[in-house]
């Protein structure tokens, strides 16, 4: 009988990939839990609980795309091709990958473009831009479409102005699913933990390196809100920001819901 407890705020969403690191490093591979919990500090009214079966936060992809057109003067565009106006025409061609070709009652998905640089001054077309962004799906099926109709859509923008889009697609984590069974069986002991301050968990959008720990046991990822009292955690600083601030109170709860889930998975195991 073995369980597996990822403490709060270890890694969190868009972490870097240490659980995938850990299980190539064999951490299961002599003792594998057959349950694995997580908790993790979000915005919400201080000590809530929040969770969900199933899909619970996105499959998170890298996108990089460079666009190669041909430099020249900015005064005569002409005898030019304009990366960066293609580049522009890109960024709305992505959105509507999204909201044309994606099958969004299946399941949501987005896309951002985070980053873009190109040129060095402003009487200059340049020879190329690289812009970055990320892509975040729930569903195995649509991730692997929209993959390939955002790369169709890239390359074939550039190439209606001359010029040429070459798109990099790198699976970064995976959709962290709930088990169905281990959440039912523990949502009464999250009730009691929270002592019934408790929510379904929205969709968050962010992605979790705990995924590739909840694909080799029945995991459960759990949130746990640390917004004070008094204040409203819609306006609250989200994670990743330097106002993010957590009430440490709220901490109590969620080490009394991971203790109190390991102690009624392991008691139900051994009856």
């Amino acid at each position: 009988m073995e369980w597996y407890c990822k403490s709060t705020g270890t890694a969190g969403p868009d972490a870097s990939w240490g659980a995938k690191l850990m299980l190539e490093d064999g951490l299961f591979e002599s003792v594998k839990p057959d349950a694995i919990f997580a908790i993790h500090v979000m915005p919400g009214p201080s000590g809530q609980l929040s969770w969900r079966s199933g899909a619970t936060t996105a499959a998170s992809d890298m996108l990089n795309i460079t666009v190669t057109g041909h430099q020249g003067h900015g005064g005569m565009p002409w005898n030019t091709i304009d990366p960066v106006v293609a580049s522009a025409q890109i960024i709305n061609g992505v959105q509507t990958v999204v909201s044309r070709k994606a099958n969004l009652t299946r399941s949501p998905a987005v896309v951002t473009i985070g980053s873009i640089h190109g040129g060095s001054g402003p009487n200059i077309v340049p020879e190329s831009v690289a812009m970055s962004g990320t892509i975040r799906t729930y569903d195995q099926d649509v991730r692997d479409k929209l993959r390939d109709d955002l790369t169709l859509s890239a390359e074939k923008i550039a190439e209606s102005a001359g010029a040429t889009a070459e798109v990099s697609i790198e699976p970064m984590y995976s959709t962290t699913i709930n088990d169905a069974e281990l959440t039912a069986s523990m949502a009464p002991v999250l009730e009691r933990a929270a002592d019934g301050k408790v929510a379904t968990a929205e969709l968050p959008g962010a992605a979790e390196d705990f995924s590739f720990f909840a694909q080799q046991a029945p995991g459960l990822y759990v949130f746990l809100g640390v917004t004070p009292d008094g204040q409203d955690p819609a306006t609250a600083a989200p994670n990743h920001n330097p106002e993010f601030f957590v009430d440490e109170s709220a901490l109590v709860v969620g080490s009394r819901a991971m203790a109190m889930m390991a102690v009624n998975f392991l008691a139900a195991e051994n009856e």
